[in-house]
């Protein structure tokens, strides 16, 4: 059984920055298998996620896209086999 995936504005608007730029086609490609990866088993050791508290969203979770930096941000959602899509973003150095 796979989980639902719901999306916070902030990732909504990214990946909706995304869609609408053809040269980021590419990463686009690996957001959405990151995505569809997260739905089928989010707690998959072979995801790379890393857990960590933030002041302001509390407990979230980092997974990598696998280019470029890029990570997918959730954490559990209220209701079981629910995960939040809390921002899809660049991690730049």
């Amino acid at each position: 059984m796979e989980y639902e995936l719901a999306y916070w504005p902030d990732a909504d608007d990214a990946l909706s920055k995304l869609e609408n730029d053809p040269v980021m086609a590419p990463m686009l490609q690996a957001v959405e298998r990151t995505l569809e990866r997260l739905a089928a088993d989010p707690f998959n050791p072979r995801l790379g996620t890393t857990a960590f508290v933030t002041v302001e969203l509390g407990s979230v979770s980092a997974t990598p896209v696998g280019r470029d930096d890029w990570y997918v941000f959730w954490k559990r959602g209220q209701e079981p086999r629910l995960i939040e899509i809390v921002l899809v973003h660049q991690l730049r150095l």
